[in-house]
């Protein structure tokens, strides 16, 4: 093993060793820099281990330190993320190091403390952040605006006895007016504390790395490690038709994405197609969408070309068994308004915050900023765990969040940026 994982404690030497089989070039740069104290811009490709190079340090400490007696100072390291979803996520994905960590101290002989994790974000409920207010967590997961809110409440004593300050995709904010605010609200907690917390920030994509390095550290020194990428991309420009002058004059079907149209040539039909049958040929997929309308409206269109291929394959089993339904009596069939049952229903009722009653097998569902807290997670696990083929996404999930074996990803138009390009096609082959 390396001699920076000498630095570590026995129990967490010996749990990485038995869950990986050897440190990134990221983790390794990024852990010769933390162990040391320094402020840190971890800038490595998507699925490089990047979330655990700037957690693994911080929960070691926590695993070999008993917790402060003064509740005011019981959160020591804070976790920003620039989105809900993606707090959430880095929630679920630390319960496996902090588990192991613990396990395999107590299999040690040792007797590590607890160790809490708490999630406060637009989505936390009143009640929620009463109570973590009242038994503040080891690590606190949160957004900027909520991090804003904590240090003009008293929910700020909870914050006085921070160590350690990770940044997730830096570069998101780094640009903007979040992150001009986000500055002011690390300098406002420095202000709290006996000394200023460490900083860690992670990225995937950012340029150029010394101004965003200044940013995350507020002028004082930092180290940027940014080991030389290996991760090789399979990029495919496709267009679904020959000649996109010739696009036929047949009408747009009802709920396409080329939105109500008269009866003329769209490229939409053929796009819908065309991902459905990239869909079908893969295990995992997320399609990009640049607006939730079109996420929507994408997610019904696929679903509704999937049942119709559906009922066609059923129907051609049957025609070739020549089975006939009979000996079914009338008055076992149930009474339905045929008339006010259409076969398919309206492309716009449908896919909306995971509706599905009475649609045919889903093929893909829609996840977006609009859709409820309890749905994303829901349909977050459902694409993780292989029970959904596909999720149609807006920058919901663009940025950094974990989900599993994707193994194609498709963005439909171009990209808002170079950067969410990447990002985007970062989210196919996501592990170390």
């Amino acid at each position: 093993m390396s001699t920076v994982l000498d630095r570590f404690s026995p129990a967490t030497r010996e749990w990485f060793a038995g869950a990986f089989s050897a440190p990134t070039p990221a983790q390794l740069g990024a852990w010769d820099a933390i162990t040391g104290g320094s402020n840190a811009l971890v800038v490595a490709p998507t699925g490089s281990g990047k979330t655990l190079a700037a957690f693994l340090w911080a929960i070691d400490r926590l695993a070999t330190t008993p917790a402060p007696d003064d509740p005011g100072r019981r959160t020591r390291v804070l976790y920003i993320s620039p989105l809900k979803a993606l707090a959430v996520d880095v929630e679920r994905n630390l319960r496996s190091p902090l588990v192991g960590v613990m396990q395999t101290a107590k299999r040690l002989g040792m007797a590590p403390p607890e160790v809490t994790v708490g999630v406060r974000s637009g989505d936390t409920t009143s009640g929620d952040r009463r109570l973590l207010q009242r038994h503040p967590p080891d690590i606190l997961i949160t957004t900027p605006e909520s991090l804003y809110l904590m240090l003009t409440a008293s929910a700020r004593d909870t914050l006085r006895g921070v160590t350690t300050v990770i940044v997730d995709e830096v570069h998101a904010v780094a640009a903007t007016k979040r992150g001009a605010h986000l500055a002011l609200s690390l300098e406002r907690l420095d202000l709290l504390l006996d000394k200023p917390a460490q900083r860690i920030g992670l990225s995937a994509t950012v340029r150029p790395r010394e101004e965003v390095a200044r940013f995350l550290s507020g002028g004082a020194p930092v180290t940027i490690v940014a080991p030389r990428s290996t991760k090789k991309f399979d990029l495919t420009v496709v267009v679904p038709v020959e000649d996109m002058t010739e696009l036929g004059t047949s009408a747009t079907p009802e709920g396409s994405a080329a939105g109500a149209t008269t009866a003329q040539g769209s490229i939409w039909p053929h796009v819908e197609e065309q991902i459905v049958n990239r869909i079908l040929e893969h295990r995992s997929t997320i399609v990009f969408a640049n607006s939730r309308r079109l996420a929507e409206r994408l997610t019904a269109r696929l679903n509704e070309i999937y049942a119709d291929r559906l009922a066609e394959e059923g129907s051609a089993l049957q025609d070739a068994s020549g089975l006939e339904l009979v000996g079914v009596a009338a008055s076992s069939m149930p009474t339905t308004d045929l008339a006010a049952s259409p076969a398919h229903p309206p492309a716009q009722l449908m896919a909306q915050a995971g509706q599905t009653s009475g649609a045919a097998p889903l093929l893909a569902r829609a996840h977006h900023g609009s859709v409820s807290k309890d749905q994303r997670a829901f349909i977050e696990d459902d694409l993780k765990s292989g029970r959904l083929r596909c999720v149609v996404a807006t920058s919901s999930l663009e940025l950094g969040i974990d989900m599993g074996a994707v193994d194609l990803v498709i963005q439909v138009e171009s990209p808002p940026s170079v950067a969410s390009g990447l990002q985007r096609v970062g989210r196919a082959g996501h592990q170390v």
